[in-house]
């Protein structure tokens, strides 16, 4: 699955040190593929790991946006009452992702982000982990393997995803209003799909 696609990087010298800061730090919106691979990997179901951040207590994230009930939300992982991510455990100290090997594709980028111009994707240094961020300007340039293998997939999964909250939007907005309880029935129903269609 994905598109192939054209990408640019910066040169930068960036070693993760699997601090788990950025675990801690950020809200992580999430797709129905990153959802349907954590579901197949932890056989949880997606309203147990899901929450709704309100748009208004958000910066401008280039994420579709949820109606519910009068409100504008994001999907995002849930977080423990510590701010970490519900996936992440303490092992020798250190925070470590326990869906490491399904983790969503914007935390495989950390400290990267990515956008679209015209038929470029371009990935840049994240401006909040500039000073942040202690693993960049450790070991050696970054070679991109993981972006580069994944980008195409990862841009077809937001243009989906996108197409998946227009049709929640457009249902809530004739008509219903919709409830939370609604929305994680509906997004439970797409990841379902999804994951039989994709394993005939």
């Amino acid at each position: 699955m994905g598109i192939d696609v054209k990408v640019e990087f910066p040169r930068v010298r960036f070693s993760c040190v699997m601090c788990g800061e950025c675990c801690r730090r950020y809200w992580i919106p999430v797709t129905h593929r990153d959802i349907a691979r954590i579901v197949e990997y932890t056989g949880m179901r997606p309203r147990d790991f899901l929450a709704l951040f309100p748009r208004e207590m958000a910066a401008d994230w280039d994420e579709p946006v949820i109606k519910i009930g009068g409100g504008e939300y994001y999907l995002v992982l849930k977080k423990r009452l510590d701010g970490t991510c519900i996936f992440n455990k303490w092992v020798n100290g250190k925070l470590v992702c326990s869906i490491h090997p399904v983790k969503p594709n914007v935390c495989r980028y950390y400290p990267f982000i990515y956008w679209l111009d015209g038929g470029v994707v371009k990935f840049e240094v994240y401006d909040k982990a500039l000073n942040y961020c202690p693993g960049l300007n450790r070991g050696g340039y970054a070679t991109f393997k993981i972006e580069i293998s994944s980008i195409g997939d990862t841009v077809s999964a937001k243009a989906e995803f996108r197409k998946i909250v227009e049709e929640w939007n457009n249902t809530v907005g004739k008509g219903g209003r919709g409830t939370i309880e609604e929305f994680f029935s509906y997004i439970e129903r797409v990841v379902g799909d999804y994951i039989r269609n994709k394993n005939p």
